[in-house]
C-alpha cells in the first residue's frame, strides 16, 4: 500500500473507511486509515475526497499528548491513506468489560478527553464519531482520543455514511441533522456516562420519552455529575457548547488552600477555551460562543479566593450570609455577627490554653483574616508556638495592639497574636453611610482602610473624586444583583482601592454609561456573568459614547476584565489582567482608544477581543499564558497590533477571522502552542516586521479564502511551516525572512494561490518550499537555500509560476516536479544543489511544466 506499507490486519471497517496495522518498509508498525470515496471520479467522489485531505491535515495540526497523530498521507483519485502512529493498544469497552470504571479515576478521565477533543476543535475538526470503541489505551495506559471520522460529514451528505450509533448520537443528529462541536461533546458524555454506570446511555429519542438515564455510582465526583449533565442535554440551546465548555466544568473542583502565612495575589485556576470568541456584555455581543455554564456559580469563597491580596469577596459574602441585620440608607450593618466555626485544633505538640478566657474589651474595630491560612501565635512573635489557624474572611475580635501584631479573638474565644498587615479591618456603619452620602452627592472623599459593605447598586451622576488607602488597603464590596456602581454621565476619579463583587448574582463592578471615568491604582474583581443572558461579568463595561482613562489597574477574577462597547474610547496603560474567564479585554462595536504597556495573562479564554467594527491600537503589552488565543480579531475589525510580546499561549498567539484586517507590525509573537498567526475565513489585512518564532505548528497559517499581506517578518525555528497557505487562501508574502522550520519552509495546499514574491527560504529540516494538490500562485525573486531535502517541490496538480528564485546548496536537489504537477518557470539560477539543479517524476502521460531551461539544469 502507498509503495511502501504491509497491510497486517483489518481492525476495523464502516463503508468507504477500513483501519488497518501495518509495517512500513523500514519495520516500524503504523496504522492506515483508508478511505475509499464512492464514485471516485465523480464531483461527489472529489468532495470526500478534499474533506478526508483537509481534515487529515487538520488532525496532524492537533499538538495534544492524548490525541493520534498523523505521520503520512497517500492520496490517489481511487483512495486516501492517513497513516498514524500506532499507539491504540486497548479501547474503552474492551478494557471494562462491562465493569464501571472506578470514580476515583473517572474526573481525571474526564478531563483527560474533553482536553483533547477541546485541542481537536480548536483546530476546527470534529471526531464524528466517539464511542467507548474510539477511545483507546495505549500500552502504557495512556488515553487517546482514535480513528477521527476523517470523512464521515462528507460521507453523509451523500448518505453513504455509516448509520450511527443511537447509543451515543445526539438527538439533532437522529433528526437529519449535521455534525458540529455539541454532537461531538454529547457523544464523549454518552462514552463517559457508559465507563462509569456499567450501562450504555438510551437513545435520544427514548430519553425525550422520558426513559432515565442510568444512574451513576456513589461517589462519583460532583464536578464531573455535572459536567456530564450539560454534555447530555438533549436541547443543544441548553447542551454545552464545546469541549472547552465542559472542560471549564470539570475544573471547577473546590481548591485546597494553600498553608501560607503571607498575604500574595492568587491567580484563580483556568481552563482550555475554544477556538471562538465568547459573547459579550450585551445580548447582541458576538457572533460566535464559547463558555455557557448551566449550573451554579462559583462559590464565594471559591471567588473570595480567587482575588487575593487585601480583596475580601468570602468575608464580605460571608457577613451577607451570617445575618447582618441591614440599616437604612443602602448600608450592610455591620455589627458583630457569631461565626459558626473561626480556627482549627491546635497542632498535637502544643497544648492548648486549659480554658477560653473571658472575651476581653476589644480595642480596635473588628478585623477579617485577610489572606488564604493565618496563623494564630502564643506570642508576638513569627518564631512563637502556632495555637490554631484562621481562614480568609474570618471574623476576628481585636484585643490589644502591639507593632505589626494584634492580640485577637476567634469566634470560639481561642485568643493569640496574629500579623496585623494580614487582616482588614471591616468599616463601622457611620463610614458606609458617609461613602454612600458622597457617591450619591456627588463629592470629594478619601476613605481609611478597610472593608465597606454595600447593599445594592449604588448610581453617581455627579462629579466624584474617591481616594482609598491602597488597592489593597480599602475595598469597597458588594454582593448585590447587576452592579456594585454605575456612573451615568459622570465625571469621576477612583484611585488607590478595591471595587469588588462579592456574591454569586450575576453583575459588573463598574459601569460607565456616558461621561468621563479615571482609574489610577485601582482592583476591579469578581463580576460575575450570565450565561444565558449573555449579559453582566465586566470589572468595567465602558459603554455609549464614554471616555475612560486607566492607569495602574488590576482586572483580576472577572468574567471580561474590561468591556468596551458603542462608540466609546478608552486609554489603558501599565495595567494588569490575570485571571479572568473569557477575557481580558473586549472590544465590539465601534469602539476604540489605545491598550499600552499592559500585561493580559491567565485568562480562561482569549487575553484580548476585538470584534465588529472596533480598532483600538495595542501596543507594547505582554499577552501571555492564555488558555485560548493571545489576541482574537473577528468581525470586521481593524485593530492595529504594534510591538507588542504575544507568547505561551495555548492556542495561535493571533486570530483573525470573517472579514476582519487588523495591522500587525513590530510584535513579537512566540512559543505558542499552535501558529504565532492564523488567519482564516475572509480575514486580511497586514502583518510587516514582526518575529513570529518558536510556535509549535506554523509562525504564519493562512486558511479557507484569507488573503493578509506577509511583509518583512522574520519567521524562524517554527515546529512546522514557517509561511502555511491551504483551502482558497491567497494574499501575498513578501520580503519574508523564514529559517529553521521543522516542516517546508512555505507549504501550499488544496486550492491555495498565494503571491511568494523576494523572500529568503533557509536551514529548513526538510524542503524549503513546497507547493502542492491543486495549489498555484507565484512564487518569484526568492532565494531559497540551505534546506535538508529539496529547495523547492511542486506535486499533486499544482501549477505555479516559478520564475527568477536563486536556489542553492539544499540537500537533495534544487527544482523538483511530481505526479501530476505543471505550470512555468523562467530565469532561475539553481546551484551547488547536493542533487540535480532540476528533476521531474511525473505521472504517465503528464507533459510537466513549461519551464524555460535558463541556468538550472534541463531534466
Amino acid at each position: 500500500m502507498a509503495e511502501r506499507y504491509s497491510v497486517q490486519a483489518a481492525l476495523s471497517a464502516a463503508p468507504h473507511d477500513h483501519l488497518y496495522r501495518a509495517v512500513t518498509d523500514w519495520g516500524d508498525t503504523v496504522l492506515a486509515n483508508v478511505i475509499e470515496p464512492p464514485h471516485a471520479d465523480t464531483p461527489a467522489g472529489a468532495r470526500v475526497r478534499q474533506a478526508v485531505m483537509r481534515n487529515a491535515r487538520l488532525l496532524a495540526q492537533v499538538q495534544h499528548p492524548h490525541v493520534q497523530r498523523v505521520v503520512d498521507l497517500h492520496d490517489t483519485p481511487e483512495r486516501q491513506v492517513v497513516v498514524l502512529d500506532d499507539r491504540l493498544h486497548q479501547s474503552l469497552r474492551a478494557a471494562g468489560q462491562g465493569r464501571p470504571l472506578k470514580t476515583g479515576s473517572a474526573l481525571e478521565i474526564a478531563r483527560t478527553l474533553f482536553g483533547a477533543l477541546a485541542a481537536a476543535h480548536g483546530q476546527a475538526l470534529l471526531h464524528t464519531r466517539l464511542s467507548p470503541d474510539h477511545v483507546w489505551f495505549d500500552a502504557q495506559g495512556q488515553l487517546l482520543l482514535g480513528h477521527f471520522g476523517l470523512a464521515t460529514r462528507a460521507l453523509q451528505e451523500l448518505r453513504a455514511g455509516p448509520v450511527p450509533d443511537v447509543r451515543y448520537a445526539a438527538p439533532e443528529l437522529l433528526a437529519g441533522g449535521t455534525f458540529s462541536p455539541q454532537s461531538d461533546v454529547y457523544a464523549l458524555g454518552a462514552t463517559l456516562h457508559e465507563a462509569l454506570s456499567g450501562a450504555a446511555c438510551p437513545p435520544a429519542s427514548a430519553r425525550a420519552q422520558g426513559v432515565p438515564l442510568p444512574p451513576l455510582p456513589p461517589g462519583t465526583p460532583n464536578a464531573l455529575r455535572r459536567a456530564l449533565e450539560d454534555a447530555l442535554q438533549l436541547d443543544p440551546a441548553q447542551r454545552a457548547v464545546s469541549a472547552s465548555e465542559v472542560l471549564e466544568r470539570l475544573n471547577r473542583a473546590d481548591a485546597v488552600p494553600e498553608p501560607e502565612p503571607e498575604a500574595v495575589p492568587i491567580t484563580p485556576p483556568v481552563s482550555e477555551q475554544a477556538l471562538d470568541a465568547p459573547l459579550g456584555d450585551h445580548p447582541a455581543a458576538a457572533p460566535v460562543r464559547v463558555t455557557r455554564p448551566q449550573a451554579a456559580r462559583p462559590p464565594a469563597m471559591l471567588i473570595g479566593a480567587l482575588i487575593g491580596g487585601a480583596l475580601l469577596l468570602g468575608a464580605g459574602l460571608r457577613l451577607l450570609q451570617q445575618g447582618a441585620a441591614s440599616t437604612p440608607g443602602n448600608v450592610a450593618a455591620l455589627a458583630a455577627v457569631p461565626k459558626d466555626s473561626g480556627t482549627t485544633a491546635a497542632p498535637p505538640d502544643v497544648a492548648a490554653p486549659e480554658a477560653a478566657p473571658e472575651p476581653d474589651e476589644p480595642v480596635l474595630p473588628p478585623s477579617l483574616v485577610n489572606t488564604t491560612t493565618l496563623n494564630l501565635r502564643a506570642e508576638p512573635s513569627s518564631a512563637a508556638a502556632v495555637l490554631s489557624t484562621f481562614s480568609r474572611g474570618d471574623r476576628l475580635t481585636v484585643l490589644e495592639s502591639q507593632g505589626e501584631w494584634l492580640r485577637v479573638q476567634g469566634a470560639n474565644s481561642a485568643s493569640g497574636w496574629v500579623k496585623a498587615d494580614l487582616t482588614l479591618p471591616l468599616r463601622p456603619p457611620e463610614d458606609v453611610q458617609a461613602l454612600l452620602a458622597a457617591l450619591e452627592a456627588g463629592e470629594e472623599l478619601q476613605l481609611e482602610r478597610g472593608v465597606y459593605v454595600l447593599d445594592q447598586p449604588v448610581t453617581v451622576r455627579g462629579p466624584l473624586t474617591l481616594r482609598g488607602a491602597g488597592m489593597k488597603d480599602t475595598v469597597i464590596l458588594s454582593a448585590a444583583a447587576e452592579d456594585t456602581l454605575i456612573f451615568q454621565q459622570a465625571d469621576a476619579t477612583l484611585s488607590d482601592l478595591t471595587v469588588a463583587h462579592a456574591g454569586t448574582l450575576p453583575a459588573r463592578s463598574l459601569q460607565l454609561d456616558g461621561g468621563h471615568l479615571t482609574l489610577n491604582r485601582v482592583q476591579l474583581a469578581g463580576a460575575v456573568r450570565d450565561d444565558d443572558l449573555s449579559e453582566y461579568g465586566s470589572g468595567l463595561w465602558v459603554k455609549g459614547d464614554s471616555e475612560a482613562v486607566i492607569h495602574t489597574a488590576t482586572f483580576t477574577a472577572n468574567a471580561f476584565g474590561l468591556y468596551v462597547s458603542d462608540t466609546s474610547h478608552v486609554d489603558v496603560s501599565a495595567s494588569t489582567f490575570s485571571g479572568n474567564r473569557d477575557g481580558g479585554l473586549y472590544f465590539r462595536d465601534a469602539s476604540g482608544g489605545t491598550v499600552e504597556g499592559n500585561t493580559i495573562q491567565a485568562t480562561a479564554a482569549h487575553g484580548i477581543h476585538v470584534t465588529d467594527h472596533a480598532d483600538p491600537t495595542i501596543s507594547a503589552n505582554r499577552i501571555h499564558d492564555n488558555r485560548g488565543r493571545g489576541v482574537t480579531v473577528y468581525g470586521q475589525a481593524i485593530p492595529t497590533l504594534q510591538e507588542n510580546t504575544i507568547e505561551n499561549n495555548v492556542l495561535q498567539g493571533v486570530g483573525v477571522q470573517d472579514y476582519a484586517s487588523p495591522t500587525l507590525t513590530g510584535n513579537v509573537i512566540q512559543n505558542n502552542r499552535q501558529s504565532g498567526v492564523t488567519y482564516f475565513d475572509n480575514a486580511g489585512g497586514t502583518a510587516q516586521g514582526n518575529t513570529v518564532q518558536n510556535n509549535r505548528t506554523a509562525g504564519f497559517r493562512m486558511m479557507n479564502a484569507a488573503q493578509p499581506v506577509l511583509d518583512g517578518n522574520t519567521v524562524t525555528r517554527n515546529r512546522e511551516n514557517g509561511l502555511a497557505y491551504s483551502d482558497n487562501a491567497a494574499g501575498t508574502a513578501r520580503n519574508n525572512t523564514i529559517t529553521g522550520s521543522g516542516n517546508p519552509g512555505i507549504a501550499t495546499w488544496g486550492d491555495a494561490q498565494p503571491q511568494l514574491l523576494s523572500n529568503t527560504v533557509t536551514g529548513g529540516k526538510q524542503s524549503g518550499v513546497v507547493i502542492a494538490e491543486r495549489s498555484g500562485g507565484a512564487v518569484n525573486g526568492n532565494e531559497i537555500s540551505g534546506n535538508a531535502l529539496y529547495g523547492l517541490i511542486v506535486t499533486g496538480q499544482a501549477d505555479p509560476a516559478v520564475n527568477m528564485n536563486t536556489v542553492h546548496a539544499n540537500g537533495s536537489g534544487g527544482i523538483f516536479y511530481k505526479q501530476d504537477a505543471m505550470g512555468s518557470g523562467y530565469g532561475n539560477t539553481c546551484y551547488d544543489n547536493r542533487g540535480p539543479d532540476l528533476s521531474a517524476d511525473l505521472s504517465p502521460g503528464n507533459p510537466g511544466p513549461d519551464f524555460a531551461q535558463d541556468a538550472c539544469n534541463s531534466y
